[in-house]
């Protein structure tokens, strides 16, 4: 089934960082009255060109804001949230409404790649945007928006990942309101219950968790298929208290991401989880070096976003121009939190021709030399020390014959 890629020439990479706090703002009209207000935590990734290589600035939405250039609206024009933030970026949002609703129309990311901070080392220094759909789903009027789920937007060389917000735009009167309107993803009612994991040998009596669907996922460039993968993907998370929980990824998961001569990522996002897969080349052959993810859980009823990553990874390597398969069940250690089961791996994440797999380089294959090179090499080494033993022996003897004569 062929998926979503909303990516170009750029590494999409989510924003494996610790969770940030809220920032807060409010926009206020020519009577001091408050006309817009914003609460909301915001990751950034921004692949840029660095001096030699392809480099990724990661960064959140700071506290320190400003909000020159918003406008409450009118009937001749639209409000605007502006939110501006070092030397030359800013974050935006305009509003509209109808029938007694409002929403966010249009979402701006504007950034500067002088900023030596947050760009060190940036070869082409200048002033980007991307421009893409808003994160807002349609809400009543006088109601907060509310999502405290995690959602991942994906555009060109920038991927933001948005939790925690609360948005209301045409306050009346100046009052905020205090009933909310809650995203979907905070309606679901999917996510899996919190199990202990088991602290003895006994068999436990929860039925184990159903094995994950297999998603067929693919990428373009153009026109052209750039990267296919088939796996169903079950993510376990422990928490604090090390209780555990398990979630598959829904095999209908939208499938983004970008194709590249050296790096491909692919992101799968779903109601509660955006998790990236990214694919490097080294020395002719591919393997994937990094997981993102960014979850929503319940905890104690409470439901949390939380965000892992690891890139120091080597998994499923396999040479350039060919894919890699394996239809067994692999445990990959992402952290000491994250473990994620994949099942019925075909992944190609490079070289592909008539959008078709290439041969495949399959994991029992390659596991079936592991032993018999082992015994091999053993009994080399065995033998080896027979033929010393050996020599030494025929030489003892050589030297005892000598003496007696």
């Amino acid at each position: 089934m062929q998926r979503r890629a909303t990516a170009r020439a750029a590494l999409l990479l989510l924003a494996g960082l610790s969770l940030a706090k809220a920032v807060e703002i409010e926009i206020h009209d020519e009577n001091n009255k408050t006309c817009i207000y914003a609460t909301l935590s915001v990751n950034f990734t921004v692949l840029y060109e660095g001096n030699a290589t392809m480099e990724n600035a990661t960064f959140q939405l700071p506290s320190s804001l400003s909000s020159n250039g918003s406008v409450c609206g009118n009937n001749n024009l639209a409000p605007l949230l502006k939110m501006g933030f070092g030397p030359g970026h800013s974050l935006s949002l305009n509003f509209s409404r109808s029938a007694g609703m409002f929403r966010g129309d249009v979402l701006s990311f504007t950034y500067n790649t002088s900023d030596t901070k947050l760009f060190p080392g940036a070869k082409n220094t200048s002033v980007k945007q991307v421009v893409v759909d808003s994160l807002m789903e349609t809400a009543p009027l006088n109601t907060i928006y509310t999502c405290r789920s995690a959602e991942a937007i994906a555009d060109k060389a920038v991927i933001m990942v948005f939790y925690d917000i609360g948005i209301q735009a045409f306050v009346e009167n100046g009052t905020i309101s205090k009933n909310e309107y809650l995203c979907k993803a905070d309606l679901s009612t999917t996510t899996a219950p919190l199990t202990t994991l088991a602290t003895s040998t006994m068999t436990p009596t929860k039925p184990p968790s159903p094995l994950p669907s297999v998603g067929n996922y693919t990428l373009k460039n153009g026109s052209e298929f750039c990267l296919l993968a088939n796996m169903g993907l079950q993510l376990n998370f422990s928490s604090d208290d090390n209780q555990t929980q398990v979630i598959n990824i829904d095999s209908n998961s939208t499938a983004s991401g970008y194709c590249g001569d050296q790096d491909a990522a692919l992101v799968l996002e779903d109601v509660d989880t955006t998790i990236l897969f990214h694919f490097t080349v080294e020395q002719r052959k591919f393997f994937l070096k990094e997981v993102k993810a960014n979850i929503s859980l319940v905890v104690n009823g409470s439901k949390i976003s939380v965000h892992t990553s690891n890139s120091g990874l080597r998994y499923w390597q396999a040479p350039v121009g060919s894919s890699y398969m394996c239809h067994k069940e692999q445990k990959l250690m992402v952290t000491d939190r994250l473990v994620i089961n994949a099942f019925n791996v075909w992944v190609q994440p490079f070289e592909l021709k008539s959008g078709t797999f290439a041969r495949a380089e399959d994991c029992k294959i390659k596991e079936s030399y592991v032993v018999p090179i082992a015994v091999g090499a053993v009994l080399g080494t065995f033998v080896f020390i027979l033929m010393v033993i050996s020599a030494i022996y025929y030489r003892q003897n050589q030297m005892t014959g000598y003496q007696h004569f």
